[in-house]
């Protein structure tokens, strides 16, 4: 992936140092004066020097010092597109190692057809490439080998996310538009609008792998929800729950944030329809009125106890939230999820042991 230090000219190494230091924040140049920037900026004309279209190029060395505390250098060298840093920054978390140093310049990169590196200038003035430098806590070779496995894999999953987003909003304003005027349909519209970052979807039948898959589910398939989960939301479907059915999968999300990926489920001919994604804040700082599902629930709520929204007891919508809160058979942990647990008790539907 790298060439030597030679196929760096003085003139890149000078415009790198640059690059590199123009647009960092207070506090991440304590410790980086000119000759630990100029080391940089030679260790990442190694990581820039040639790169093949849609591949990143992936460097981790030991940093040279005669400190007590030594550290290793990060350099990736990318397309530039969203996620990246949060979603390397998390595998390193994930390897147990402390993170000293990020620098995140993005760049405009000229290349020949061959992919080496013939012109380099500040962002606006060409194809963009974003480039990663991190300063890291040294790890033995078994765990720079790890981690450079695991962020080559996730930045595959980035990708795909990113290349098809497009796709994957697509596939659920269609989903949603075939559940009509229902509340369910209203549900996934407002997902659409900026509330789920769509990572994945794929269409599944009770058994074997996804097809039309997109995103992520390129990449991980079966491991998005487990047969046995599968068929009880088909069943459940076959039964006449309303869609759409929202889960969480037993699967960590290695995108943007390393929590358990969201499922919205809606059934699909003999199989259903499954969209990966993770809540964005809009959906988090959403009032509960303002949701499709949630309102309907928050009404029959307010009718069953005797609310009057006009007066003392309804006027603090708060109330009603604490007491839906307080609903555990209504809403089982999943509140916009419609219907029951499919297993009918309080376990994750898309444990494979459950």
């Amino acid at each position: 992936m790298a060439t030597t230090a030679d196929s760096l000219t003085k003139d890149f190494a000078t415009q790198l140092t640059s690059l590199l230091i123009e647009d960092a924040l207070p506090g991440e140049l304590d410790g980086f004066g000119a000759p630990e920037c100029a080391d940089a900026a030679e260790f990442l004309g190694r990581v820039l020097a040639v790169r093949q279209p849609g591949q990143p190029c992936i460097l981790i060395e030991t940093i040279p010092t005669a400190r007590a505390r030594r550290r290793m250098r990060l350099g990736i060298a990318n397309d530039d597109m969203p996620f990246l840093v949060d979603s390397v920054a998390a595998e390193i978390a994930a390897q147990g190692l402390a993170i000293d140093r990020v620098l995140h310049p993005v760049i405009s990169v000229h290349r020949s057809a061959s992919g080496v590196l013939a012109a380099l200038g500040p962002r606006g003035q060409g194809p963009h490439e974003s480039l990663i430098y991190m300063e890291v806590e040294r790890a033995d070779a078994r765990v720079r080998r790890k981690l450079e496995d695991g962020i080559t894999a996730l930045l595959g999953h980035v990708r795909h996310a990113v290349d098809d987003w497009p796709h994957l909003r697509a596939r659920l304003k269609a989903d949603a538009d075939a559940l009509g005027d229902s509340e369910g349909g209203a549900l996934l519209h407002w997902f659409a609008d900026n509330k789920l970052t769509l990572l994945g979807h794929g269409h599944f039948l009770a058994e074997g792998g996804p097809s039309e898959a997109l995103g992520i589910v390129r990449e991980v398939g079966m491991s998005l929800l487990s047969p046995a989960a599968r068929k009880r939301a088909l069943a459940y479907f076959k039964a006449g729950g309303e869609a759409p059915l929202l889960l969480k999968s037993n699967m960590i999300s290695v995108v943007h944030r390393r929590v358990p990926v969201e499922l919205v489920v809606v059934p699909k001919g003999d199989g259903l329809s499954i969209h990966a994604a993770l809540w964005t804040s809009a959906a988090m700082n959403a009032r509960p009125s303002d949701i499709p599902v949630l309102r309907q629930r928050l009404m029959r709520l307010q009718d069953r106890l005797g609310f009057d929204p006009a007066g003392h007891a309804g006027v603090a919508e708060d109330l009603t939230v604490a007491v839906i809160e307080g609903e555990p058979r209504e809403l089982a942990g999943h509140v916009l999820q419609h219907g029951e647990h499919l297993d009918g008790g309080d376990r994750d539907v898309g444990d494979p042991d459950t």
